[in-house]
């Protein structure tokens, strides 16, 4: 029969292997295939953007390495399942920072953005398109302004509390527009379905898929939301050139981890991290989806970048109130 030393021997003995076999894991990182969440729907510039670093990760490590779509709940879905994932790596968060640091009133979530996840590479940084159906008939701002005095007119969002919901009606407010409705979606795609079907008026899309309705003349890109005139729209005046407040939020799309990640691990992720992005291939892959790289971005930058994210979105929530 087992003595009191016998069985504290074969317990230490089973917590050493088991120590041992977790550091023999993050040393031959990865051994297995690696989760790309993305909290966005298929189709959509996020779910474009995750595939090309998704593939360039794989090439590098040989090692597969899968997107996962998870939309919905304003992305607190996909952000939640990354946070209740085991810290080793193989579950991994790509989002844009502002839908990451939005609190969504009425959703609880698991996680603190600023404490449960850390940064491992800034991917691409760009405004965003505001866009009309060409059905509206309307070609500026100021046209627009005038027919939402007129009528109620309905605008399309990536969910309740998201930017792109705060935003325009932040915008709409300010043109003194008579009672807009607001319908929330999943993502880009089914939203810009609608649009064009004749569901909704309005919208911010991506500078790419804005681009390619352009050509096609079924949507008009009245202004850019951002700092600065997006490279591929250069002739597009920017919200705030028009006149309008509070409308210089630009979107970085970042990949993120668990804070709780070895060292070991997240440092072979920054080090790709950086691999990735600095590849001349990267960069043109995500230029000819329109959007601008987001070279050199270091770590700090990213984890301040989602601290001031935070911080700044709650100032607004806090004044606008609850949305619908």
């Amino acid at each position: 029969m087992p003595t009191l030393f016998d069985r504290r021997r074969l317990l230490a003995s089973g917590l050493l292997l088991l120590v041992t076999a977790l550091h023999a894991d993050e040393i031959n990182y990865p051994s297995r295939p690696i989760t790309l969440v993305v909290p966005y729907p298929a189709g959509g510039n996020g779910d474009n953007i995750a595939r090309v670093f998704a593939k360039k990760l794989s090439d590098l490590w040989s090692a597969p390495v899968v997107v996962d779509n998870r939309p919905g709940a304003s992305g607190t879905i996909g952000a939640g399942q990354v946070h209740r994932a085991a810290p080793d790596g193989y579950t991994l968060l790509l989002t844009v920072t502002t839908q990451l640091s939005s609190r969504v009133p009425g959703i609880k979530t698991s996680y603190n953005a600023t404490q449960d996840f850390v940064p491992i590479a800034g991917l691409t940084i760009a405004p965003l398109a505001f866009v009309v159906p060409a059905r509206l008939g309307v070609k500026s701002m100021l046209e627009l302004e005038a027919l939402a005095r007129q009528r109620m007119l309905s605008y399309g969002s990536y969910g309740v509390s998201t930017s792109t919901h705060i935003v325009q009606h932040l915008l709409l407010a300010q043109m003194k527009a008579k009672a807009p409705v607001h319908v929330p979606y999943k993502g880009e795609s089914p939203m810009v379905a609608d649009m064009l079907g004749g569901q909704i008026d309005m919208g911010l899309v991506g500078i790419g898929q804005a681009r390619e309705m352009e050509k096609s003349g079924r949507m008009r890109t009245l202004a850019v939301l951002g700092t600065q005139r997006s490279e591929f729209l250069p002739k597009v005046a920017t919200l705030s050139e028009q006149g309008y407040q509070q409308m210089d939020w630009a979107y970085g799309t970042a990949l993120y981890g668990s804070a709780r990640l070895p060292p070991e691990v997240l440092g072979r992720l920054q080090e790709a991290g950086k691999t990735i992005m600095a590849d001349p291939d990267t960069q043109a892959q995500y230029r000819n989806q329109s959007n601008q790289p987001w070279v050199n971005a270091t770590v700090d930058e990213l984890r301040q970048r989602l601290v001031t994210d935070t911080n700044n979105w709650n100032k607004v929530l806090a004044s606008v109130g609850a949305l619908e």
